[in-house]
């Protein structure tokens, strides 16, 4: 009997319940209804607004139309005032139609109207005259002031009109505003009524607990596997993100190692010697900053988008350096071996690229040697011939500079041969090796406009031979370059620092000051240029590549034309093909990578001074 009434007492309880939640719904209807009304009266009103300015503007389109007519006698400045007569009558219409309602705007209407049309027959006439070729005529109208005056009180009483339509605005908002509280406190009512609701159906929900519980595990599993199938698409997915992601935080982060990196050496130049212990923590703190610029310029390059910059370059002495650094990486049970070729000509090259391009080849050849071998790099000079080049595509016959990487390790078959340049292939196991060893040394030597060639037998061994431009540039040419550098210049050189981070900006302008330049700042391309407008004697520009709106680049070409002898060092941690294509630093271009030091900033901005002739 008494789980019987229990059951009564729940039924009841959840019918009254659901009705109460019946009513409160109906109320949140109802304050929505109510609301969306007010909102659509403040619609209203930004719409009559909005038409008002629309007139407003059609009627000086016009003016402005007539006086270039006038002035210039150019008939397509007439174009706007031919549309003005065709749109105004419309405006005018939604205008008298959205105000209806309203016996002020009525009135205020029946004054405007007049003063429009006046105006229009105003500039009808004066351009009747011009067309008639009564020039003087058509201004002696103008001259009168008439449509001055006419335009002035079309502007009076179109602001007398939006006075009254913002003030019937912000009544609505206002109301649309209570009707927005009143759907709110509704709304919390229903919430709290479903809550209460919630809390007496929950009993029903401990039945199902043990099949929620079921259906839970059965999704966990779903979801391992789902991980499980989807491990191999991660993988493959994880260099490419690496290497937008590289780009896209580059730029910031060379700014912050630029700061950090300019402003410990300017600390260390500054420290006595005698503050041993100071000049200790700052040298620390220096190279763990180098370090981290290193790694940048390392990500940069694994992901293909750090800009090449060629230099004549000495093989054999890039190779005896690297050796020197392989002997100490490869570890003792790697013999290696240089046989530097005699009269080897200078490549064109980007050295810290081709040491990075050998050391890989190296770290190649250990692995495949197992940790025991032998490796040898001989240089030697080169002519690939038109037979040659018709049998392997992309190769220009001419000179070249050749490097032969060989190792005794196991060689590879045909098949991994013709794969060997396929990003992410790799024969290592996983997890150490991405496959992008070969695909880098490659795409750096066809950007360099090179070649390489693979030869490798199974159980023998591996050739990798790179094959490097020769540099043309006569031996007087080359002679001449640093004796440039140590021209003198005239004292106080004036330099615009045109940088969009405000720290770099003002450690760069530091270091100028201490440098013995005038140094002068803007945070854009506008400031710039009216720096370089008002000062005729700013001697060279040190501009940032990448910034808001108009990058360095594009600032560049623009005030070439008024200051085309001025000199120009670019600075960046990410160029984003401003000043970089198909890799390869644009011919003319200097440019100096974030983080840079002291030292390295004063002989650039030098040498791009010496460049443009300006010495004393």
């Amino acid at each position: 009997m008494e789980h019987e009434s229990a059951r009564v007492r729940i039924r009841l309880g959840l019918v009254g319940a659901f009705v109460l939640l019946l009513c409160v719904c109906v109320l949140v209807i109802i304050a929505a209804f109510s609301s969306s009304g007010a909102d659509r009266l403040v619609e209203h009103s930004m719409l009559v607004r909005q038409t008002l300015q629309q007139l407003l503007v059609t009627v000086q389109q016009a003016e402005s139309g007539q006086r270039g007519y006038l002035l210039t006698g150019d008939v397509s400045y007439t174009v706007p005032f031919f549309q003005a007569k065709t749109e105004l009558p419309v405006l005018e219409g939604q205008l008298r139609q959205l105000t209806e309602q309203s016996a002020v705007h009525q009135q205020q209407l029946s004054e405007l109207y007049p003063a429009i049309a006046a105006k229009m027959d105003e500039l009808s006439s004066t351009i009747q005259q011009r067309q008639s070729g009564h020039a003087e005529a058509a201004m002696e109208l103008v001259n009168t002031h008439l449509g001055r005056h006419l335009i002035q009180r079309i502007r009076e009483l179109i602001a007398d009109f939006d006075r009254s339509e913002l003030e019937m605005l912000r009544e609505r908002s206002s109301a649309a505003a209570m009707h927005h509280r009143l759907l709110t406190a509704v709304a919390v009512l229903l919430t709290l009524l479903t809550c209460l609701l919630g809390c007496i159906v929950v009993w029903k929900a401990r039945r199902y607990a043990w099949d929620m519980r079921d259906k839970n595990r059965v999704l966990r599993e779903e979801i391992v596997q789902r991980e499980a199938a989807e491990q191999q698409w991660r993988q493959s997915q994880k260099m490419e993100a690496l290497g937008q992601l590289t780009g896209g935080v580059a730029h910031d982060f060379n700014n912050m190692l630029a700061i950090i990196v300019g402003n410990l050496e300017i600390l260390l130049r500054r420290l006595p010697e005698s503050e041993d212990r100071c000049r200790t923590f700052a040298s620390n703190a220096l190279t763990g900053a180098q370090r981290a610029a290193e790694l940048t310029k390392r990500l940069l390059a694994f992901s293909r988008q750090q800009s090449l910059q060629p230099k004549p370059v000495d093989v054999n002495q890039c190779v005896q350096d690297v050796s020197v650094m392989l002997h100490r990486s490869l570890g003792e049970n790697i013999q290696i071996e240089t046989v530097q070729g005699g009269g080897l000509w200078r490549a064109y090259v980007d050295r810290p690229q081709l040491e990075s391009a050998l050391l890989n080849l190296a770290v190649n050849a250990r692995d495949a040697m197992k940790g025991i071998g032998k490796l040898t790099i001989e240089t030697a000079n080169v002519f690939l011939d038109r037979s040659y080049a018709d049998a392997h595509n992309d190769v220009t016959p001419g000179q070249y500079v050749m490097i032969a990487i060989t190792d005794t390790g196991t060689g590879m078959s045909a098949e991994v041969l013709s794969r060997a340049f396929e990003p992410f292939f790799t024969t290592k196991e996983v997890g150490h090796g991405t496959g992008l060893g070969l695909s880098q040394v490659h795409g750096f030597i066809k950007q360099s406009q090179g070649h390489l060639k693979i030869y490798s037998e199974l159980g023998v061994g591996t050739t990798v031979k790179l094959y490097l431009p020769r540099d043309t540039a006569s031996k007087e040419e080359q002679a001449q370059a640093p004796a440039a550098l140590d021209a003198p210049l005239q004292p106080q050189r004036k330099v615009l620092v045109v940088e969009d981070d405000a720290d770099v900006r003002e450690f760069v302008v530091m270091v100028l000051q201490d440098l013995g330049y005038q140094a002068i700042a803007a945070a854009n391309a506008e400031s710039a240029r009216s720096a370089l407008a008002k000062d005729g004697h700013i001697d060279a520009m040190l501009t940032d590549v990448v910034m808001p709106g108009i990058n360095g680049k594009q600032l560049v070409d623009d005030i070439r034309d008024m200051r085309p002898n001025m000199a120009v060092l670019f600075m960046t941690g990410y160029s984003r093909n401003a000043i970089v294509h198909n890799g390869v630093l644009d011919p003319g271009v200097r440019l100096i990578t974030k983080p840079f030091t002291v030292d390295e900033l004063s002989r650039e901005l030098r040498a791009a001074i010496v460049a443009h002739g300006m010495v004393h």
